[in-house]
């Protein structure tokens, strides 16, 4: 008879209120750090050690986190540097493992984030952002140019 593998345990929707704050803590002091331009704020959200990936909107993917903290150094220290707001947080995860979905507000435009973050012995800490564009949150309200009115080619997939 042949073995079957393993069954993993499911995705859970939610996690006990108490850890889903946390988590959410934790992705608001990484926009915090973002907003303020905190570096030791940033460096104190990403994990210390282990595997992980940032992958910034137009850019090669970064690994470890000697670069990835290198990258964030940049951007916040750049007197041009973007003022980010986070709305419409959503949570999913296995126990130790967390994905925060969020879209990111800039002022010339939006960015959907995906943000990973693993349960370590001191907390919830980052292990994954990536951020890129989408249409914005349709709000109703009548828009000015003409590609904007332009119907939406169904066809294309990315």
């Amino acid at each position: 008879m042949p073995r079957r593998p393993p069954r993993l345990p499911p995705l859970l929707a939610e996690f006990d209120d108490e850890e889903r704050e946390a988590v959410l803590a934790a992705n608001r002091a990484f926009y915090r750090a973002f907003a303020e331009r905190d570096v030791a704020g940033m460096d104190q959200i990403w994990a210390a050690t282990g595997a992980m990936v940032c992958l910034h909107p137009g850019q090669a993917p970064l690994h470890g986190r000697a670069e990835i903290l290198a990258s964030w150094r940049g951007i916040l220290r750049h007197p041009e540097s973007p003022k980010v707001r986070c709305v419409g947080e959503w949570v999913i995860g296995r126990p130790g493992l967390a994905i925060v979905v969020c879209r990111e507000i800039l002022p010339e435009g939006q960015l959907m984030a995906t943000n990973t973050f693993a349960r370590q012995s001191d907390g919830w800490r980052m292990i994954g952002h990536h951020s890129g564009p989408v249409p914005p949150i349709e709000t109703g309200q009548p828009t000015t140019t003409a590609s904007a009115a332009a119907p939406r080619d169904r066809r294309k997939l990315h």
